[in-house]
């Protein structure tokens, strides 16, 4: 792999109107997450005519109507189709819809326990309880977007094979981060939130100061730790067997990293 192979985003957010060439234009691989099922519909429509982009299929925690009109059976099915389940999880600011967001997260376990994808997961304020939920629930692929857990939760979700994408905002917890070996992390931006302090442009795919700050943390030139990043992202799609839900060129790009 050399310096000449596009940089990846694990977790951004891209409006579904979005043309096609301004995707391209990016020069990366991104990872589109999107925050309802009716979004989700959408986006596996879209997914055969975007080159680089991987469309996910998603219940957003934070997002009140997306969790109140979320569907088992429909998640189910849109699973069928799609490589990539982001963004889902938990988020603690609203605590009295703990308990639905609980139920609405068991149930989509349950699903991937038979089906697995790559999933992101959200965790804002309730990282203990996303790692329970994981115990219960176990699944492969496993991505712990914007991880804010203490050592020990890391160390769990470690054991439970997880892996965690880092955003710039993520960067100023460098200390748990460290904890985490180099071959379960992969970068992300999770734009407009994450990338927010970010050094400009702040465009979906512009993980530069990620992989920047991963290689000075593991005394790697960025272009070999973008070279392990790929490596890692190679391993997890291997894990859960999705590479035929990828678009071609995504596909062909993770089968060659090394």
């Amino acid at each position: 792999m050399t310096n000449n192979w596009p940089p990846f985003d694990m977790h951004a957010h891209v409006d579904i109107n979005t043309r096609s060439e301004d995707l391209l234009e990016l020069r990366a691989v991104i990872f589109a997450a999107t925050r309802s099922l009716a979004e989700s519909r959408a986006a596996v429509l879209r997914q055969p005519q975007d080159l680089l982009t991987v469309w996910g299929v998603g219940t957003h925690p934070a997002v009140k109507t997306a969790l109140e009109t979320f569907d088992q059976s429909e998640f189910a099915d849109l699973v069928t189709k799609a490589a990539f389940v982001a963004e889902v999880g938990l988020d603690a600011k609203v605590k009295a819809r703990l308990p639905l967001q609980q139920d609405v997260l068991a149930q989509m376990l349950c699903i991937l326990q038979s089906q697995p994808r790559l999933t992101s997961l959200h965790s804002y304020g309730a990282t203990n309880e996303v790692v329970e939920l994981l115990e219960q629930h176990p699944i492969d692929g496993v991505i712990l977007h914007w991880w804010l857990g203490d050592a020990q939760t890391t160390a769990a979700a470690l054991d439970l094979g997880a892996y965690f994408s880092v955003n710039p905002a993520n960067l100023k917890h460098i200390d748990v981060l460290a904890t985490v070996p180099l071959d379960r992390l992969l970068p992300e931006t999770d734009h407009p939130s994450g990338d927010r302090f970010g050094k400009p442009p702040r465009v979906p795919g512009n993980v530069s100061r990620v992989e920047q700050e991963i290689a000075k943390l593991h005394g790697l030139s960025p272009t070999v730790a973008r070279q392990h990043l790929w490596s890692n992202l190679k391993a997890l799609t291997a894990s859960v067997n999705v590479s035929r839900l990828l678009p071609e060129r995504v596909a062909a790009v993770i089968a060659a990293a090394s």
